[in-house]
């Protein structure tokens, strides 16, 4: 089964993913099942769903768009090569960290989506859907969303008075595209390189003027709690990492676009360190390394088992 990989926020064009270059001209031809649904009380708490067409209850994968927590949009995700493969597709925005009236520093938008994840289970039946096959992706800020989500102790709350922050937030696993996996300026600097300033949409995010304002006890304990790589135990669910460069040429110099620098592949291998030696399944793309175009699908399908999976998948 020759899938090719779905644009989801960006063409990432290298060798590694054609298939991802191929979707460009491949139209969306479905329409959200239900659309807005509203997950939340803030303005921003709405999610798309998307319906496969499955006998049995489809294996979902949850999408959560990029854009620097100040930006993106939830119809940024194109669910046709997922529902063709029999995954049904939930697309969901988040509160901003600026510029909205409901706009709140982190951790406001991973809060928000980690009841994306609750939601999604609570609508399990209604939307036939299998809550024990749970995927979650996105790009950028939405990659660390999704890793936040998946490394972190579950957030359930079994005796609460709301019924939705019963369910579980674990996932069956993940696949994070370009995204940052710690937010620690020194690490960044000394493994990644690039600008001093690190990212723009860091200060409203940690709620600071300054990237030196981050080195204080109080915001470098934020840091470490929103730092993906921090987050990573052994019980960690099996992770597939796609980023845009090539590793190597590290730490970049300073004035290197911080569009660049930010979705490094260095990221990626920081991460992959960490999983390794946890002994997380996890597999590592990045632009020219000669992987296999279709290992996503091959990843996905072994651990979300959708319908049209092919035979020994």
């Amino acid at each position: 089964m020759n899938i090719p990989f779905p644009r989801i926020l960006v063409a990432l064009s290298f060798s590694a993913l054609l298939a991802l270059r191929a979707i460009n001209a491949e139209p969306t031809n479905y329409h959200p099942t239900l659309a807005d649904v509203r997950y939340g009380k803030y303005d921003r708490d709405v999610l798309d769903f998307f319906r496969a067409d499955t006998k049995n209850p489809a294996p979902v994968l949850i999408y959560f768009h990029g854009g620097g927590w100040i930006g993106g949009d939830k119809k940024s995700a194109n669910p046709t090569p997922f529902l063709r493969a029999g995954i049904s597709l939930v697309a969901a925005d988040y509160r901003f960290t600026t510029g909205t009236p409901d706009a709140a520093p982190y951790p406001a938008p991973m809060l928000d989506s980690a009841r994306v994840v609750q939601f999604v289970r609570s609508k399990a039946e209604e939307w036939h859907i299998d809550p024990n096959r749970v995927a979650l992706t996105g790009a950028s800020a939405g990659a660390v969303i999704s890793m936040w989500i998946a490394y972190r102790e579950d957030l359930a709350k079994p005796d609460s008075a709301d019924p939705v922050e019963r369910f579980s937030t674990h996932v069956t696993c993940i696949l994070p595209q370009i995204g940052p996996t710690t937010f620690d300026p020194k690490l960044i600097l000394q493994r990644v390189g690039g600008p001093p300033s690190i990212h723009p949409a860091l200060l409203p995010f940690f709620n600071v003027k300054s990237i030196a304002e981050l080195d204080t006890p109080e915001k470098q304990k934020l840091i470490a709690d929103a730092s993906p790589l921090n987050l990573v135990t052994k019980d960690a669910p099996p992770t597939f990492m796609q980023y845009a460069s090539p590793l190597g040429g590290t730490p970049l110099p300073p004035q290197t676009s911080v569009n660049v620098s930010i979705h490094h592949a260095e990221f990626g291998r920081m991460l992959k360190e960490k999983l390794d030696a946890l002994g997380v399944e996890n597999v590592l793309q990045t632009k020219d390394d000669g992987s296999d175009p279709q290992a996503m699908w091959t990843f996905l399908f072994k651990h979300l088992k959708p319908e049209s999976a092919p035979a020994g998948k």
